[in-house]
């Protein structure tokens, strides 16, 4: 069985079957209910999102599926691009006229019109297309109306073809960071709560989203003061159970016959149970064709991962802290044991900051309180590589 660092679906797809089966089962239902999935970077969401994707597509249901992550350049204009190019793709089977979302971006203002009456499209649907690409084509500069428009041709096309559909949007937080206009000025919150309300009088459309840092997407979904505050069902993406990992192992590495229960343990501890850290260790057991597993090909195993993948891997986690905040993950690496008091010591720190920096760490998930004065990593194999880093 080949490994991949990208999502998986299908029969390569496993574990969360509970909550993969709920959000199917919901989604394709009548009732009007929407989901908030949470969860750690690489914890295994788009994953859960691509297989429900895959689940209601093979019931007929059009789902759009978008990763705010995957908005390049990150403008609104970008972003109502990918959002219509995808939402006519995922209704492509159920409009009376095939025709290309490119054909629609080169033809003229003028002629626009007359091209999308020719397609057979509700006045809405025709409507929501022309004002939408105005605006991507620098035709338009009411930027609110394009985003409205983009969003409701979602519900206009299902309106239209009398069909319910899902709009997922990955990584939802990181829309408040689209730009608009030569100033690159952010809309921050208002593109937020013009979605809610466009959802608010929605029929057909029910609507997913997802975050990596639980406290951000709770300031948009859970918290009283968030816009989209008890309109969406909230689930956390958690680790792999032993099951579930055990159901990998069997699943992505069929040749490894011998593994005993204790280096067992210690591959799901230093992975964390995380998907995508048994993925980057299994692709290193499998390079080396390996039968047998033990504690010290294991501790072999992550050195090599740390050498040749930690930098990639593990960097982009240390670009978004501050130089407290490294100082204190690096002392928790080292020594996991450590309380405030302990790293005030030995790391010359104020116990102010100190505190502050393990509050915002907590709220990126990067650590989690165990008890009172302990905390721990959210990722074992990360916590590894600051122990060798040389960052800070």
């Amino acid at each position: 069985m080949s490994f991949t660092l990208y999502s998986v679906t299908g029969n390569d797809f496993i574990g969360r079957e509970e909550l993969v089966g709920e959000l199917t089962r919901e989604l394709s239902s009548k009732n009007k209910i929407g989901f908030s999935l949470s969860g750690i970077r690489r914890i295994g969401k788009t994953s859960i999102l691509k297989e429900v994707e895959s689940r209601l597509t093979k019931q007929r249901i059009p789902v759009i599926y978008i990763s705010i992550w995957r908005i390049l350049p990150t403008t609104i204009d970008e972003f109502t691009r990918v959002l219509d190019r995808v939402a006519l793709s995922a209704f492509e089977h159920k409009l009376p006229k095939k025709f290309k979302f490119e054909e629609l971006l080169v033809t003229g203002a003028k002629a626009l019109g007359n091209f999308l009456s020719g397609l057979n499209l509700s006045a809405k649907v025709a409507e929501d297309l022309k004002l939408s690409l105005s605006y991507i084509k620098k035709e338009s500069e009411d930027v609110e109306e394009a985003v409205t428009k983009s969003i409701s041709l979602i519900e206009h096309l299902a309106e239209m073809t009398k069909t319910k559909c899902v709009l997922i949007i990955d990584e939802f937080p990181s829309i408040v960071e689209l730009t608009y206009g030569e100033k690159n000025r952010k809309m921050g919150f208002d593109i937020v709560k013009l979605i809610r309300t466009l959802f608010e009088d929605f029929k057909y459309t029910k609507l997913v989203v997802s975050g990596s840092y639980r406290d951000t997407l709770d300031n948009l979904v859970a918290k009283t003061s968030a816009p989209f505050y008890k309109q969406l069902l909230l689930r956390e993406v958690e680790p792999f159970t032993k099951d579930e990992f055990d159901k990998f192992i069997t699943h992505y590495l069929p040749d490894l016959k011998f593994i005993d229960s204790q280096t067992k343990e210690e591959l799901y501890k230093i992975s964390s149970g995380i998907p995508y850290n048994l993925q980057l260790l299994g692709k290193e057991i499998q390079l080396h064709d390996m039968v047998k597993l033990d504690s010290k090909k294991l501790y072999d195993i992550v050195k090599t991962i740390l050498k040749k993948e930690g930098e990639q891997s593990f960097k982009e986690f240390t670009e978004n802290q501050t130089p407290s905040e490294i100082k204190v993950l690096k002392a928790l690496a080292k020594s996991p044991e450590k309380k405030p008091t302990d790293i005030e010591k030995d790391e010359f720190m104020s116990n102010a900051t100190i505190s502050s920096a393990l509050v915002s760490l907590c709220s990126k998930a990067v650590l989690k309180r165990r008890e009172r004065g302990i905390y721990e990593f959210t990722d074992n194999l990360f916590a590894e590589w600051l122990k060798v880093s040389e960052i800070m």
